[in-house]
């Protein structure tokens, strides 16, 4: 039976065994079953992040991953592919939001990933409209469908800083410049 050591403290590598010559390197985020979500830089998908679960890790830096929602092209099962540290964050902790505002920096769960975009419009039955920089397009959700958007940066997750207004007067000056039309 192999033995397991204890995780040892966040950012740094651990291996851990989880069956006979099966490692698994641990940054202390990543270890086997740990929900993510993963990004990629294929044209199309930039900005967006899928739910997926680690299987092992792969090398020093990857990862091979598992899909929660992403199913191969025959449809036969979930899609596993291998990603470096640099397109995988852990599953972003939970934020209550009673309602978003506009000019709100979300996350919107469209096509089974979460893509960034910004509140333009807040509409009736708690329902609002995604402006998309990466598209410039415009797109109505509900409520569910979005979640505050943070960034993992250095080992932690942060949320753009509303209390400034910096954020949202660079967004707006990046909305205007495409032409959105917005009802201020």
């Amino acid at each position: 039976m192999p033995e397991t050591l204890p995780p040892s403290p966040l950012g740094e590598e651990s291996m851990e065994e989880v069956g006979e010559n099966d490692p698994i390197v641990s940054d202390g985020y990543f270890t086997k079953g740990a929900l993510v979500e993963v990004s990629s830089d294929e044209e199309g998908f930039h900005g967006s992040w899928f739910a997926a679960t680690v299987v092992k890790s792969v090398g020093k830096d990857g990862f091979l991953i598992e899909y929660k929602c992403l199913r191969t092209e025959d449809d036969s099962a979930f899609l596993r592919e291998e990603v470096d540290n640099m397109h995988i964050r852990p599953h972003p902790p939970e934020n209550v939001v009673d309602c978003f505002k506009k000019l709100d920096e979300v996350d919107a769960l469209h096509n089974d990933g979460w893509w960034v975009g910004v509140v333009s419009k807040v509409l009736r039955g708690s329902r609002y409209i995604v402006y998309f920089r990466e598209t410039c397009e415009e797109l109505e959700y509900h409520h569910s469908e979005l979640r505050l958007h943070q960034d993992w940066i250095d080992g932690k997750w942060v949320i753009p800083s509303q209390s400034s207004g910096q954020e949202s007067y660079v967004v707006w000056h990046i909305l205007m410049a495409t032409g959105v039309d917005f009802l201020f």
